[in-house]
């Protein structure tokens, strides 16, 4: 309540009490003091003598009280200062006399001033003390209705808290008896609120008074608080319910500190309780299901202390902690990843962002193993983080596979670097293969014209010989059966023109060898040739076919290789040669012919068609001529092509040469410089048993054979066929004839046994005519008649030893054309050879030694085969008794000391190859070991080393050869 609403008094104490401005206060004050001035001066006439005061006095306290001390104090001070000057002068004048002299009204005004102003003093004095007591009695009587309204406020919000409270609260008296409850509780129970009051809990809540009870008392005893009581049991709302609150038992104090009342909270924990049991469950599924994983599976708190690892980490680690304790994960850890594994875990529990690390964990062996380490936090529902849960993946299999991976990049990055290098190189070896390219489709246009050309003549060639051997034929038995009568002048006319009719079928057999020459269908007999004697041997025939104009300089290599070559050929080419280079040195010059070892690598032959690499005898014959336009040399090698007149060359010169080096399995090449010269350059194959063999001395002319011979003759040209049968019956032989190879065969089933076989060795019509030709007859006759001697003819000889017209060993052999008197020679030489024996395996390592033994073996004769290893041997052995249609292998000759296996090894396992074959043991190590082993039997014979041709004929003898005594 405020002082100012009580009538007057409380106006007055408004007055008093309010702030004012000072200028309000003053006005005020002048007001006042206006208003008693003016009452003295309008009662001045009546009561000049009366003292002012009785005016002025409560003008000083009103102003006092209104206006304040200050404001009060000035206008006594102004009320003095008025008062005095409204004196006469006589009053202040009187107060100078003499102090005995009569005291008269003027002393009295001046006492009266002295009296009011002690009077106003005091006055205002009384106004000031009353103005501040009536001030701090406003105040104070302020601060009490503050005190009484915040009480109130207090009071209110506890009720309203008390009511609207999410917990339910009750207050019990000295009796325990239910005083007040709150709404709150009234529901959680389900009794309404007023029905609680001056009744016990026993009456209200029977399943929990004996929980809540003891707490009650307890607290009533003592005083003191108890928190958190759980107490569980059903309430009036809901029977069958059971339910869980917590509570807390508090005193309530009266101003004596005595207890007047116990106070209870009640919060209900059932879903909280609900909550921590399905919590539990939940937890104890995740242990279950943690201690089945493989993994190694751990949990730590938020602040990373790990609580909890399953079984797999014990099983891997070897450590089992007392229980209740854990080993940390990361005191397992390699040395080198420690360190940056609990630094990145720190920054995640930091940041709470996933860890995952790759590091190696030591294994209860002390060994060390790759895992993948994650753990994840789970957030509450204010996003704080409750618990990590982790886990440790085995990933040693990954890591590595994933190193095997790294090399393997590694490996690759490298190679296509290397790659990137030799692709740089290939394009640049690209670009000068390219222009190689170019050169190398010329020259294979070159080749191809060439092989065309070489086709066309070849066959040409072989279709010419036949009829110029029928025509031959036939002018020499013309020539023969015209008498010579020189005083017959028709006789000798006839025998002219005949001989010339033969010189010009001779000139064109010459010029059909050339076309075969150039065609690489020649029949060629290549031997060991020593190239230096053979052009040292040519010398004088060279100069004399030269001429005095032209010198002839020879430069012979030393050490030369020998070459493996048809001597004869190489002769007609190196004279060709010659001859073309005369040609080019019309004024004369100098011819040079130069040899030398040479090596055809792989790149050089890759450039040139038909060229294997190797070593090769290189002869050189080099002209100081004209030389050749470059036009004229890429077309030299041409058939036919000359740059001479009509009547001075044929132009089958070189091309003759061509074919001969090609056929031969070498090289050759043209260089010219117009105004410089010529070098032709002949690459031939080196032998490779580099042993030499003389050339052989053509047999003279011989007699027709007075013994006769039975000849199976083969050829299926009709009138070829009926000239040669003429010409050997004339020579005393008896002639079968077949024109192919069924009648051949025919006739052998009828009962023909010749001692010759005569046949052509191309009896086909061409390459794909299926019948059989004469090689492979001449194999089916030696299947029925071994001892049969075998003579072939052929107009070219492509087929002639199955190595591109290269005699095989042994093979005897006319070429088309040829004249009776050759025919009747060769087939005398071949009756009259000595028989063949068979083969006899020659194993010797050493090539003079086997040179000599061949030789004598080949002279009474033998065909020898020489393996220079002991399993070459048997395998050619093994071959040998499976191909019964070639000569029997009737002797093997087995040196002891072979590179591959000892001699007696390869005897013991001939013998079971061929139980029955003679062998002769060679042995420079003495016989006496070996006769222990090998002496008793009578297919071995031993012969020490070194021997000579009388050694090897007694060995022969021994094993039961018929070998006659030179």
């Amino acid at each position: 309540m405020n002082l100012s609403s009580r009538g007057l008094v409380g106006l007055f104490l408004k007055v008093i009490s309010e702030p004012r401005t000072l200028a309000s206060r003053l006005g005020f004050a002048g007001v006042v003091l206006g208003a008693a001035f003016g009452l003295r001066y309008g009662l001045s006439l009546s009561l000049r003598e009366l003292a002012p005061f009785l005016f002025q006095l409560p003008a000083i306290v009103v102003v006092t009280l209104i206006s304040g001390a200050r404001v009060g104090f000035a206008a006594v001070v102004a009320l003095v200062l008025a008062n005095g000057a409204l004196l006469p002068a006589s009053a202040w004048s009187s107060l100078g006399s003499d102090p005995g002299s009569p005291v008269d009204g003027s002393f009295g005004a001046v006492a009266g001033l002295f009296s009011f102003t002690v009077n106003a003093l005091g006055l205002w004095l009384i106004g000031t003390l009353m103005r501040v007591s009536v001030r701090r009695l406003n105040a104070t009587h302020g601060a009490l209705l503050a005190a009484v309204a915040e009480q109130n406020t207090v009071v209110a919000t506890l009720e309203a808290l008390l009511q609207h409270a999410p917990v339910g609260f009750a207050f019990f008296d000295g009796r325990l008896r239910f005083m007040r409850v709150n709404e709150t509780l009234a529901r959680m129970v389900g009794i309404p609120a007023g029905e609680h009051v001056g009744r016990s809990l026993a009456d209200m809540l029977p399943q929990l008074s004996g929980a809540i009870t003891p707490g009650l008392e307890q607290v009533r005893a003592t005083g003191a608080v108890l928190a958190d009581v759980e107490v569980e049991g059903a309430t009036p709302a809901a029977p069958g319910v059971w339910r869980h609150f917590l509570v807390s038992f508090f005193p309530v104090r009266t101003q004596g500190e005595a207890i007047g009342l116990v106070g209870m909270i009640v919060t209900e924990i059932t879903g909280r309780k609900t909550a921590e049991k399905a919590l539990a469950e939940s937890e104890q599924r995740y242990r279950l299901l943690a201690e089945a994983l493989p993994k190694m599976v751990w949990t730590a708190t938020p602040d990373g202390r790990g609580d909890y690892y399953n079984r797999r980490w014990s099983e891997y680690t070897g450590v089992t902690p007392p229980a209740g304790e854990v080993s940390e994960w990361h005191t397992h850890l390699h040395p080198e990843d420690q360190a940056a594994a609990l630094d990145a875990w720190k920054c995640c529990l930091a940041s709470g962002a996933p860890y995952s690390r790759e590091c190696r964990f030591r294994a209860s062996d002390g060994s060390y193993r790759w895992f993948l380490c994650r753990a994840v936090p789970v957030r509450d529902d204010d996003g704080r983080i409750d618990r990590w849960y982790g886990s440790c993946t085995d990933i040693s299999e990954i890591v590595a596979a994933r190193e095997a991976l790294a090399r393997t990049n590694e490996d690759l990055e490298r190679l296509a670097s290397a790659r990137t290098v030799e692709l740089a190189k290939a394009n640049a070896r690209l670009k000068q293969e390219m222009e190689d390219r170019l050169k190398a489709e010329a020259q294979l246009r070159q080749a191809q014209k060439m092989e065309a050309v070489g086709q066309l003549t070849g066959g040409i060639a072989h279709d010419f010989n036949n009829l110029l051997t029928v025509i031959i034929g036939n002018l020499e038995a013309a020539e023969r059966r015209v008498p010579k009568d020189d005083a017959n002048k028709d006789a000798t006319d006839i025998r002219r023109f005949l001989d010339y009719g033969r010189q010009g079928a001779l000139r064109a057999a010459t010029l059909t060898q050339q076309l075969l020459a150039f065609s690489r269908r020649q029949p060629l007999d290549p031997r060991p040739t020593d190239i230096n004697k053979l052009i040292t041997g040519m010398s004088d025939m060279l100069r004399s076919a030269l001429g005095e104009r032209v010198t002839v300089e020879t430069v012979l290599a030393g050490g030369l290789w020998r070459a493996e070559i048809d001597h004869n050929q190489l002769e007609n080419a190196i004279l060709n040669l010659g001859v073309n280079g005369r040609d080019a040195m019309p004024t004369g010059g100098t011819l040079t012919i130069e040899t030398a070892n040479a090596y055809l690598d792989a790149a050089y032959c890759a450039a040139h068609e038909d060229l294997e690499p190797g070593q090769y005898v290189a002869i050189f014959v080099c002209d100081t001529g004209s030389g050749m336009a470059e036009e004229v040399r890429a077309r030299a090698f041409e058939p036919f092509f000359t740059t001479k007149g009509p009547r001075e060359g044929t132009g089958l010169g070189l091309s003759q040469v061509y074919g001969f080096v090609k056929q031969s399995g070498g090289h050759v090449m043209i260089y010219s410089t117009p105004g410089e010269g010529t070098t032709v350059k002949l690459y031939l194959p080196r032998h490779p048993d580099d042993v030499a063999s003389e050339p052989v001395a053509p047999h003279p002319d011989r007699s027709r054979h007075a013994g006769g011979a039975r000849v199976l003759l083969v050829e299926d040209d009709a009138a070829l066929r009926a000239l040669s049968t003429a010409t050997l019956r004339d020579a005393g032989h008896t002639v079968v004839e077949a024109a192919d190879s069924a009648s051949a065969l025919a006739a052998l089933e009828e009962g023909a046994a010749p001692d010759l076989l005569l046949t052509d060795l191309r009896l086909g019509a061409d390459a794909d005519d299926q019948r059989m030709d004469g090689r492979h007859l001449v194999d089916e006759v030696r299947r029925r008649l071994t001892t049969v001697r075998v003579l072939f003819t052929t107009a070219y000889a492509r087929n002639a030893a199955g190595h591109h017209g290269r005699l095989d060993h042994g093979v005897r052999l006319l070429t088309k054309p040829f004249t009776q008197a050759e025919l009747v020679a060769k087939v005398k030489d071949v009756l009259e050879a000595p028989g063949n024996r068979g083969t006899v395996l020659l194993v010797e390592d050493e090539p003079f030694v086997a040179m000599v033994a061949r030789q004598i073996l080949e002279d009474h004769g033998f065909e020898v085969t020489v393996a220079s290893h002991g399993h070459a041997a048997l395998a050619h052995a093994e071959a040998a008794v499976a191909e019964l249609s070639r000569n029997a292998l009737v002797l093997a000759v087995v040196d002891v000391g072979l590179p591959d296996m000892s001699g007696d090894e390869v005897v013991r396992r001939l013998g079971a190859i061929a139980p029955n074959l003679p062998v002769i043991i060679a042995t420079g190590y003495g016989t006496k070991e070996l006769e222990g082993e090998f002496g008793a039997s009578p297919r071995i014979a031993l012969m020490g080393k070194p021997y000579d041709g009388a050694t090897l004929r007694n060995g022969l003898r021994k094993l039961g050869f018929d070998i006659e005594s030179e």
